[in-house]
C-alpha cells in the first residue's frame, strides 16, 4: 500500500510537471496499451518492478490503461546435467544418467505444451481483430523471438497510426528480423556499460518534452546497450546519447540511448533505460517514460524528423575520446574535440561525410585501430 501511495504522489507531481491536469482522465479517454513482458531469451528481473509502476502511473495520470501479456505460469526449469562424483561407481553413474535423460524427456514434453499455450495466447492477442482495440503496444524488456503470428501484419498495424514503445531490452527482440530492427531503430550488440556502473549522458535537445526532464549532461546508473550495424541514423531522431568522453570503457562509436521516430502514420519511442529496479522508481525516469508514451499515442506533437548530422557529430566525438585514451593523449582530447566541434559548427554535414571512415572502426579490434584513428585525427587537423 505504501508503494501505491508513493506512486500516486509521484504521479500527481509528474502530471503537473508535464502540463497535464490532475483529472486528466476527465479531459481525454486513456489510451489502451498492450504491455508485452514475455521473454524467450534473457529475462530481466526489473520486469517485475516495471509492470506495477506502469500500471499505476497509467491509472493515476489517466494517460493510458494497461492490458498485460505476461509469461504463462507453469514453465518448468530445464534439468541440469549431472556431473560424476569422485569415486562414484559405474552403476550409480549410469542410474543417474538414465534419470537425467528421463527428466529431459519430460521437460521436452512439458515445454512443447507450454510453448503451444504461449503461441495460442499470442495468436489471440495479436490477431487483427484484437489489435483493433488497442492504441499502441509496449514491449517491456522483451527478448528473443516472440511467437507473434504475423510480424509483418503487426508492423503494418503500427504503421497505420499506432504507438510502439520499447523499454530497455525491446531492442534485444526478433534478432533475425531486419523489418523489426528497422522499426524499433537498432538491435542489441552488447553492453560494455554495465548495470553497476555510473555512466555519463548528453541530452541533444534540452527543450524536447521527451528529454526535457534531464540535465543537459548527467550521470546515471543503468545498463547501456550498443547496437549492431543495422542501426540507421537516417531513420531516427536521437534525443539522448552516452557521453563517451566521460564514460568507461571508451569505444569509438556513437551510442544512442533514447529516440523517437515516425513510422508510417505511427510513432515509435524507444529508451534504453530500465535495466535496474531503481530506474523504474526514479521520478525523472518516470517523467521521461510518461512523456515518451504521451507523444507516441499522439497527446502532443514534438519534433521527430531524423537528425543524422547530429548523430555523426556525436560519433566523431566518441572516436576522439577513444583515440586519445588509447594513445595515452587524454590531455589532448578537449583540444581535438574543440577543433572537431568548430568544423561541425561551420558545416553540419562535415562529420556525416566521415561516416564511412568512422564505421571502419566497428570492424577492428582495439589493438588494430591505430591507423584508423590516425586517419580520423588527420581529417580533424586539416586546416
Amino acid at each position: 500500500m505504501r508503494d501505491r501511495w508513493f506512486l500516486g504522489v509521484v504521479a500527481a507531481g509528474l502530471m503537473a510537471a508535464c502540463g497535464w491536469p490532475v483529472a486528466a482522465a476527465d479531459a481525454e479517454k486513456p489510451a489502451r496499451l498492450l504491455v508485452v513482458s514475455v521473454t524467450t531469451g534473457f529475462r530481466h528481473a526489473s520486469i517485475g518492478t516495471a509492470e506495477p509502476v506502469l500500471e499505476e502511473l497509467g491509472r493515476s495520470t489517466g494517460l493510458f490503461h494497461c492490458d498485460f501479456l505476461r509469461m504463462p505460469p507453469g514453465r518448468l526449469p530445464q534439468p541440469k546435467a549431472p556431473t560424476r562424483g569422485d569415486g562414484e561407481s559405474d552403476d550409480d553413474w549410469k542410474r543417474r544418467e538414465a534419470g537425467f535423460k528421463e527428466e529431459q524427456e519430460k521437460f521436452r514434453r512439458d515445454e512443447q505444451a507450454w510453448q503451444a499455450g504461449l503461441a495460442a495466447e499470442f495468436a489471440k492477442v495479436f490477431s487483427a481483430e484484437s489489435l483493433r482495440d488497442f492504441d499502441g503496444v509496449i514491449f517491456l524488456s522483451t527478448t528473443g523471438d516472440l511467437p507473434v503470428p504475423d510480424l509483418t501484419g503487426f508492423l503494418d498495424w503500427v504503421k497505420s497510426g499506432k504507438a510502439f514503445i520499447g523499454f530497455h531490452a525491446a531492442t534485444d527482440t526478433f534478432k533475425n528480423s531486419d523489418a523489426y530492427c528497422d522499426m524499433i531503430g537498432g538491435h542489441f550488440a552488447g553492453h560494455p556499460w554495465g548495470a553497476g556502473g555510473e555512466h555519463a549522458f548528453v541530452v541533444h535537445e534540452p527543450g524536447h518534452r521527451v528529454t526535457a526532464m534531464f540535465p543537459e549532461r548527467f550521470r546515471w546508473q543503468d545498463e547501456i546497450y550498443q547496437y549492431d550495424l543495422r542501426y540507421k541514423p537516417e531513420n531516427l531522431r536521437v534525443l539522448l546519447s552516452l557521453d563517451m568522453q566521460a564514460s568507461s570503457p571508451k569505444e569509438p562509436w556513437h551510442v544512442p540511448v533514447a529516440w523517437v521516430r515516425d513510422y508510417g502514420k505511427g510513432r515509435v519511442f524507444s529508451t534504453n533505460f530500465g535495466h535496474n529496479d531503481a530506474t523504474w522508481h526514479n521520478p525523472m525516469f518516470q517523467k521521461h517514460m510518461l512523456e515518451g508514451i504521451a507523444w507516441a499515442v499522439g497527446r502532443f506533437d514534438a519534433p521527430a524528423a531524423p537528425n543524422p548530422d547530429l548523430q555523426a557529430a556525436e560519433y566523431l566525438r566518441s572516436v576522439v575520446a577513444a583515440a586519445t585514451a588509447a594513445t595515452g593523449n587524454d590531455p589532448d582530447a578537449d583540444a581535438l574535440r574543440a577543433k572537431a566541434d568548430a568544423k561541425i559548427a561551420k558545416d553540419t554535414a562535415w562529420a556525416t561525410g566521415l561516416r564511412p571512415m568512422l564505421l571502419e572502426l566497428r570492424s577492428l579490434k582495439p589493438e588494430d585501430r591505430a591507423a584508423a584513428y590516425a586517419k580520423v585525427i588527420a581529417e580533424i587537423e586539416k586546416p
